[in-house]
């Protein structure tokens, strides 16, 4: 997929942001989790119709589970495909951006000159589809500020990399005072 530009009115600037979508193999990672929510859930469901004593006040299964297997359905296909759609990040010289949201959209931007820290994590399905988080941690925050999902491994290594060099490269300020 290209990267797609989109021109944000920062202050009294317009900033140019060239956004990334994230790998297509990160819509079957949601499908996934999704899957394995409901079916949990659907599970404990299960275990009270199965060990509650009295299911009288309870409805029957069969109301439960046609809506549940529709849910599980609008979510698998319908929100993973939206929330898909719509996550994408984006890097310039000044800052790192995000941008998601299924039903609620959500942008955010962390400064290149505030990270700290940078990891790039797998879960157990993520390592089965080649994906990793690339995150970022910033001055004065008790957890990761910044998370981008959906990368291949290769390219948050080579992003992470990227940014300690950045990191690095960066002046230090002089703290001394005369």
């Amino acid at each position: 997929m290209d990267a797609k530009t989109y021109f944000f009115k920062v202050g009294t600037d317009h900033m140019a942001i060239a956004w990334k979508p994230v790998e297509p193999s990160y819509k079957t990672y949601l499908q996934i989790i999704v899957l394995i929510d409901m079916s949990i859930l659907a599970l404990i469901a299960i275990g009270i119709y199965v060990f509650v004593p009295s299911t009288e006040l309870l409805p029957n299964p069969l109301w439960l589970g046609v809506p549940w297997a529709v849910l599980t359905l609008f979510f698998g296909l319908f929100w993973s495909s939206r929330r898909f759609q719509f996550t994408a990040y984006a890097d310039s010289n000044e800052a790192m951006y995000l941008r998601r949201g299924a039903l609620w959209r959500l942008t955010r931007a962390v400064p290149l000159n505030r990270i700290q820290h940078v990891e790039v994590r797998q879960g157990f399905i993520e390592r089965m589809l080649g994906l990793a988080h690339l995150t970022l941690y910033t001055a004065g925050s008790g957890g990761a500020d910044l998370s981008i999902p959906g990368l291949k491994l290769s390219d948050a290594e080579q992003m992470k990399a990227s940014l300690v060099n950045t990191i690095a490269e960066e002046p230090i300020e002089d703290a001394s005072h005369d």
